[in-house]
């Protein structure tokens, strides 16, 4: 420190450092998952979206399809549509840059949306499981009460489950500063405790998977049980068209069922390494992250997968498809009004053997209808 009272004149200040308003600190680096991410991303939301409207158009425009399970089925739908349009484009973006720039409200709408709908999704799976149980274990005593009403005001319950049990997401979403490669703004989860965080990924995992897991496994063990049984101790008396809809139902409960197992092994390893990471059992590394790249695609893929699932194993949602567009599946107008017998017999180029038998023979089945095969999904 220099002393005021000397002699000596002081020496000349050192020359300022220019000022400019922030300094180069260049772009960040962003490896190939910049680029393939996102096209992954789009892929999934073009095919979901055009797959799951498809189903929910084909429900609304033919009365045959308006069934208790496929309402259950469009509820999925309306879930994966909302999830590919107001989440999976956010998600695609966050590759391409390394900051937030939609706002506070974007980002707690966008991570609360994202849990509400995927709560939607495994609350309706649940619910569409004991549906099944209720249609072939109780087949009598439900026929009452398993309506179309009945399905939409559970499926209204589950949405508005799905958006209470969310609130602590939309809650602790916060805009948060950060430094990397310059000033950076992040969306991210802010719990006041690590405690806090454990516990709500805990929450999550047990609400929006495990329980409506178990509860789907549980009505389709039951369900097997029962067909079992009716399997093993089968009366002489049973007419054709019953046997005819018991087996319509399985078909819809293995489909359901695909369904399920589906979601399941879609959603595991995004849940599995979230858990991981919040207990701290792994290093984050570069590895990590491509493995969790790996897992949310796989989750995301889940909503673009199920009406590939309708369209190979529901005969009538593939007949639906091919009745709205036909272009669109390379079927024949004629072909899509023909009953089947019809396309079956004749010429001996399709399904049947050619001497017209099965022409004569299925309008008459077809017009014996139980009180039963009348309640059947079609599906």
């Amino acid at each position: 420190m220099g002393d005021y009272n000397s002699s000596a004149p002081p020496e000349p200040p050192e020359p300022p450092e220019p000022v400019t308003e922030a300094p180069d600190w260049g772009d960040p680096p962003l490896g190939p998952e910049a680029t393939a991410v996102p096209i992954v991303f789009a892929l999934i939301c073009v095919v979901g979206l055009a797959g799951n409207l498809l189903v929910i158009y084909v429900v609304w425009k033919y009365e045959r399809m308006k069934s208790v399970t496929n309402y259950y089925i469009v509820n999925l739908a309306v879930a994966d549509v909302a999830f590919l349009i107001c989440c999976v484009p956010f998600s695609a973006a966050g590759f391409t840059t390394t900051s937030w720039h939609y706002g506070l409200f974007m980002c707690k709408f966008v991570f609360y949306f994202m849990q509400v709908t995927t709560m939607a999704t495994c609350l309706t799976l649940a619910a569409l499981s004991v549906d099944r149980y209720v249609a072939i274990v109780h087949p009598v005593s439900s026929l009452d009460r398993r309506t179309p009403t009945l399905a939409m005001a559970i499926s209204a319950g589950i949405w508005i489950g799905s958006f209470l049990l969310s609130v602590p997401v939309a809650i602790y979403t916060e805009l948060v500063k950060g430094f990397w490669f310059g000033p950076q703004v992040y969306c991210q989860e802010q719990w006041p405790s690590r405690q806090a965080e454990l516990g709500y990924n805990i929450y999550t995992i047990l609400i929006s998977y495990v329980i409506p897991l178990l509860v789907s496994a549980t009505s389709h063990t039951l369900i097997v049980c029962s067909l079992y049984k009716k399997n093993s101790v089968q009366p002489h008396h049973n007419l054709h068209n019953e046997e005819q809809a018991l087996r319509k139902k399985k078909k819809v409960t293995r489909m359901v069922a695909v369904v399920v197992t589906l979601f399941a092994a879609c959603w595991l390893p995004n849940h599995v390494i979230n858990l991981v990471k919040q207990l701290n059992l792994v290093t984050l590394g570069y590895e990590m992250y491509c493995v969790k790249i790996t897992a949310l695609c796989l989750s995301y893929a889940n909503s673009a997968a199920n009406p590939f699932v309708y369209g190979f194993m529901g005969q009538n949602f593939r007949k639906s498809f091919k009745k709205a567009f036909p272009r669109c599946f390379h079927q024949n107008r004629v072909a899509v009004m023909m009953p089947d017998g019809a396309r079956a017999g004749g010429s001996g180029t399709g399904n049947g053997s050619g001497n017209g038998n099965n022409v004569n023979l299925k309008p008459f089945v077809n017009n014996k209808v139980s009180t039963v095969e009348e309640h059947t999904p079609s599906v």
